[in-house]
């Protein structure tokens, strides 16, 4: 670390932080998410036997321990099995903060939200074998830019996922049915690959990261195209049974506003996190 940015982080700690209520940081608090690459993974060590958890929320909650004083454990969990630890949280140790949740009114209920930590956008994904000029909208008569123009043609999916925003967000007639998979992102793209349907519309960024950990070997035919559509928002949510939360909800908007402010929290456009490769380029194109 620079002189600078350690000084940096000394004084907006002392300015912003202090007095440390006694006792706030003496627990670490413990933060779960589902596998979720390439911001919260497990990487397998060189002998391919012991798993370390690794991505970018590791390397961004760094600068918020220098920032607010707190250490930050992580466990990979079942998405639903973390939401119930965090909601029904007892005691020190037990999960304190869920990542990487979307908001919603029930879950503001629930939980205390900070952030977004970070947003990211989406895409359609297609075959250029069957596409070479790309999806063509018969509404605009150029390459769709929305989901509402996806209705036109066939879409495959993930089993599981919720495809209801399509019909009730962006108009798409029910009789336009997901085809599904239960084989992982390497299914679906091997599904557009092959014919068996024409569209995959998932977020470029979750692309990449399971191409990155393994889960993915892209079809060479595959090709993107960025959707004109709002980036998803993802938060923490705090436990509310915390006897800390509303410090922590506060500590950690503060320091996660000046990581945003002073342009040091790493998102997934810092490139160095995906090997370069023909098909990570393309895809990059998409973020």
């Amino acid at each position: 670390m620079s002189y600078r940015r350690a000084l940096l982080l000394f004084v907006l700690g002392m300015t912003l932080f202090s007095p440390i209520t006694k006792g706030f940081a003496s627990e670490p608090v413990s933060i779960c998410g589902e596998p979720w690459p390439p911001f919260l993974y497990e990487s397998k060590d060189n002998n391919q036997e012991n798993k370390n958890i690794a991505g970018i929320h590791l390397e961004n909650f760094r600068l918020l321990a220098e920032l607010t004083g707190l250490d930050f454990n992580f466990s990979i969990l079942p998405w639903k099995r973390c939401k119930f630890y965090v909601e029904n949280y007892s005691k020190p140790g037990d999960h304190e903060i869920a990542i990487d949740a979307s908001f919603n009114t029930d879950r503001a209920e629930r939980f205390h939200f900070v952030g977004p930590m970070y947003t990211i956008g989406t895409a359609v994904f297609y075959s250029r074998n069957r596409f070479p000029e790309g999806p063509l909208s018969k509404k605009t008569g150029r390459v769709i830019s929305s989901i509402n123009e996806m209705q036109d043609f066939s879409i495959c999916g993930m089993l599981g996922w919720n495809y209801e925003m399509y019909y009730v967000e962006h108009g798409i007639p029910r009789s336009v049915e997901v085809i599904r998979t239960s084989a992982g992102y390497q299914g679906m793209f091997s599904m557009l690959s092959k014919g068996r349907c024409d569209l995959v519309e998932t977020h470029p960024a979750l692309v990449l990261g399971a191409m990155m950990v393994g889960e993915l070997k892209m079809p060479k035919d595959i090709a993107c195209n960025k959707l004109h559509k709002e980036p998803q928002k993802f938060y923490m949510m705090i436990a509310r049974n915390s006897p800390r939360a509303e410090a922590l909800v506060t500590r950690l908007s503060k320091a996660l506003k000046y990581l945003k402010d002073t342009q040091q929290l790493i998102t997934v456009n810092d490139k160095e996190f995906f090997p370069a490769s023909e098909s990570n380029t393309r895809i990059n194109e998409c973020l």
